[in-house]
C-alpha cells in the first residue's frame, strides 16, 4: 500500500451538512455529549486528556463523513478500556440519525467472526438502530443474517479484515459489494492491528507439502520446486535468494494449482501455494530458526490502495514499532492520545520461559504453580490466559484445573489468540499470563519489511530493527492480555487495583516491556516457592494478617504499634523489617500500603481486608 496510491474521498461524494446539524451541534460534539452521559451512569470516568483524545477520534470520523479528511491513515492509540469502541458506537448511531448524512456510508472492519458478533451486540446495547441500517458481510451466513440482506442498501457495513485482504490490491472504489448507494463508503474504521501489506513467511516444510499436488500437474514443476527447497535449506541464516519464476518457466498460473488441490486440501496449503506463486521471480530473505527451520521472507500487497482516509483503533499503537515505520513513510497520522497510569497495577514476574516450547517441555510444573498462585486468594475471581492445547496432548487449562483439585474458586480461562477484544472479564482483579506469545525471527523480519516497504533486494534488516519490532510485539501482547481484567477500567487517568502474574524469561526483557507498556506499574518477583519469611519479618506479616481479618478497609496501624506487638524495638523496625527485600512483596499480597506525611511514612493502611 504505497503512499502515492492513497487517494482522498472527494467532498462531492458526500451529502453536505444541512442547517439542522449546525443548530443542534456537530456530529462529533453530539457524540461526545451522549458518551459523557452514558459513562456517568456506568461509573466510567476518563480523565480530561482522555476526553480530548476521544473527541479527536470523533472529529476525525466527522471529517470523513463530511468529505474534508486528508487522504491518510489516522491512528487512535488510547489504551484498552478508555472508550474508543464506545465512541465508534455513539458516532455511528448519531450519523445514521442525521438527515444531513443520509447518503454517507460507514465501513467497519474487525479481526474475527466473534468480534463481529460482539460488536453488533455492543452497538445495539449503546442504542438501537433501524434494522435496515446495518449489514454484515462475513463467511458466516448466520452472522450475515443478523443484518440487512443487501449490504449495498445498508448505511453501515460490518465486515472482517480478511474480506478486505482478499481484494489483493484492487481498488475499493471499484468494489460494488462494499459501496453504499453506488458510492464508496466515506467513513472507514479498522479495529485493532493494521498492516499496509501482508507479511509472508513461507516455511520450506510447508512448500514440501505442495509436492503431491504439483506432481499431478507437471512432474518437472514438482522437481523444480523440490530443488528450490534443497537450495534454500543449504543457505545460511539471513541470506538472500532469487526464487525461480515457476509460472513463467512452466506456463502454469496459480488458479490451475488451486483447482488441482480440490476441496479437501487444507486452506493453509492453498494459501502457501498463493504465497509461493507470489514469491516467484522475486529476491527474498532466507531465515533459519532452530524451531521453525528455513523460511522465505517477503510481503505482498493485500489491501485496496484507496483505503484512505481511514481511522485505525489500536490500543497497542503507542507501543508497536510497526506504526513508527508507517508514520515515517507518511502513510499514518497519530491522533491525540492520553497517558493512562497504572500505579494501582502490581505485576508479579516469574523469570521462567513461558513460550510454547517451555510449556510443551515443562507444562505440568508450570501449571501446578499457576494453580498454587490461584489458591493463595481463593475468595477472589481470577482470569488465566494459556496457550492453545499442544498437539502432543498438553491441555493447559485442563492441567491447571486438575491441580486446583476441585477447589471452590472462580477462575476463567482464555487462550492466546482469543485474548483481545472481549470485555467479559473486566471485574476480575487477578490475571495470570500462563505463558507468553512469541514469533520466530522470520515473522518479525516480515513485519518490519511490510511496514517499511523494504524488499530483500533493497537492504537487510538490522538486528537492532528486529529487536525493536520484537519488543513492540511483546508489549502489544502484554497490553492486550492484561487489559482483559479489571486493569482495563478507567478511574480518572488510572486503573483499579489489580494484580497480574506473568511467566517470562528475563532474557526477553519483560521487566522493561512491562514498565513501558504500563507506566507507573510496580513489577515484583513472582517466587514459585512462595515468600520465605523468617524472624521478625515473619512475625510482622503474621500480625498484620490477623489484623486484616478484623479491621475495616482504610484502617491504619502505626509502625510503632506493630514493632511493639512483635517484641521489637521501634528504632530497629525500619532497618530490620520495613527495608527487608521480601517485606514489601508480602505487604502487596495482603493489600497493605505504607502511608504518612510528605517526608516519611508512619503507618500501614489496609485495603484488602479479609474478615473473619
Amino acid at each position: 500500500m504505497d503512499s502515492t496510491a492513497l487517494s482522498a474521498t472527494k467532498a462531492a461524494d458526500n451529502a453536505p451538512l444541512c442547517p439542522e446539524v449546525h443548530e443542534c451541534g456537530s456530529l462529533s460534539s453530539i457524540t461526545i455529549d451522549s458518551m459523557k452521559e452514558k459513562f456517568a451512569s456506568g461509573g466510567h470516568s476518563p480523565s480530561p486528556d482522555m476526553w480530548d483524545a476521544l473527541s479527536d477520534q470523533a472529529k476525525t470520523m466527522e471529517a470523513m463523513a463530511n468529505g474534508t479528511a486528508r487522504p491518510s491513515l489516522y491512528l487512535s492509540s488510547l489504551d484498552p478500556g478508555v472508550g474508543k469502541t464506545q465512541t465508534l458506537y455513539a458516532f455511528v448511531r448519531n450519523l445514521v440519525r442525521s438527515p444531513a448524512h443520509a447518503g454517507v456510508g460507514v465501513l467497519i472492519c474487525l479481526g474475527r467472526l466473534e468480534e463481529v458478533r460482539n460488536f453488533l451486540q455492543g452497538m445495539n446495547a449503546f442504542g438501537s438502530l433501524p434494522p435496515t441500517a446495518v449489514a454484515v458481510m462475513t463467511s458466516d451466513p448466520a452472522l450475515n443474517a443478523l443484518g440487512h440482506l443487501v449490504p449495498q442498501e445498508a448505511q453501515v457495513l460490518v465486515t472482517t479484515h480478511q474480506r478486505l485482504e482478499r481484494m489483493r490490491g484492487r481498488r475499493l472504489s471499484d468494489a460494488s459489494a462494499f459501496s453504499y448507494q453506488g458510492k464508496p463508503r466515506a467513513v472507514r474504521v479498522w479495529d485493532e492491528s493494521f498492516l499496509p501489506a501482508r507479511a509472508v513467511v513461507l516455511n520450506t516444510n510447508t512448500i514440501a507439502g505442495l509436492l503431491e499436488t504439483l506432481s499431478t500437474i507437471n512432474p518437472d514443476l514438482r522437481a523444480r520446486i523440490m530443488a528450490t527447497v534443497n537450495e534454500v535449506e543449504g543457505l545460511p541464516d539471513n541470506s538472500t535468494y532469487s526464487v525461480p519464476d515457476f509460472a513463467a518457466e512452466f506456463g502454469i498460473a496459480l488458479p490451475k494449482v488451486i483447482r488441482a488441490m480440490g476441496r479437501r486440501v487444507p486452506t493453509r496449503l492453498k494459501d502457501a501455494a498463493a504465497d509461493l506463486w507470489h514469491l516467484s521471480g522475486r529476491t527474498v530473505s532466507v531465515r533459519c530458526g532452530n524451531r521453525d527451520g528455513w523460511a522465505l521472507v517477503d510481503y505482498r500487497d493485500s489491501l485496496p490502495p484507496d483505503m484512505a482516509p481511514m481511522l485505525i483503533l489500536d490500543a497497542s499503537g503507542r507501543v508497536r514499532a510497526t506504526y513508527d515505520d508507517m508514520e515515517a513513510r507518511g502513510l499514518l497520522a497519530r491522533l491525540q492520545s492520553a497517558v493512562k497510569r497504572y500505579d494501582n497495577l502490581t505485576v508479579h514476574l516469574w523469570d521462567k520461559g513461558g513460550g510454547k516450547s517451555s510449556f510443551s517441555n515443562h507444562g505440568d510444573e508450570l501449571c501446578k504453580e499457576v494453580a498454587r498462585m490461584v489458591l493463595t486468594k481463593p475468595q477472589e475471581p481470577w482470569l488465566v490466559i494459556v496457550h492453545n492445547p499442544d498437539p502432543t496432548g498438553g491441555d493447559y487449562e485442563r492441567l491447571i484445573r486438575q491441580h486446583l483439585q476441585a477447589a471452590d474458586v472462580d477462575v476463567a480461562f482464555l487462550t492466546w489468540g482469543n485474548h483481545m477484544a472481549t470485555n467479559a472479564y473486566v471485574d476480575r482483579p487477578n490475571v495470570i499470563l500462563a505463558g507468553t506469545l512469541f514469533y520466530g525471527t522470520a515473522q518479525y523480519e516480515a513485519l518490519k519489511r511490510s511496514v517499511a516497504d523494504q524488499r530483500a533486494s533493497d537492504a537487510s534488516v538490522s538486528a537492532e530493527a528486529l529487536a525493536r519490532v520484537k519488543m513492540g510485539e511483546t508489549m502489544h501482547h502484554l497490553l492486550q492480555a492484561l487489559c482483559r481484567a479489571s486493569v482495563r477500567r478507567c478511574v480518572g487517568d488510572g486503573c483499579p487495583p489489580t494484580n497480574a502474574y506473568v511467566i517470562g524469561d528475563s532474557r526477553h526483557d519483560f521487566k522493561g516491556a512491562l514498565a513501558e507498556a504500563f507506566p507507573g506499574a510496580r513489577v515484583r518477583p513472582w517466587r514459585p516457592e512462595g515468600l520465605k519469611l523468617t524472624g521478625y519479618v515473619a512475625k510482622a506479616i503474621a500480625y498484620l494478617t490477623e489484623m486484616a481479618k478484623v479491621v475495616q478497609a482504610g484502617a491504619k496501624v502505626r509502625f510503632k504499634e506493630v514493632a511493639q506487638a512483635i517484641g521489637m524495638k521501634p528504632e530497629n523496625f525500619n532497618k530490620d523489617v520495613r527495608e527487608h527485600s521480601v517485606f514489601s512483596e508480602a505487604l502487596d499480597e495482603l493489600g497493605i500500603v505504607e502511608v504518612g506525611g510528605k517526608l516519611r511514612k508512619t503507618s500501614f493502611q489496609f485495603w484488602q481486608c479479609t474478615g473473619e
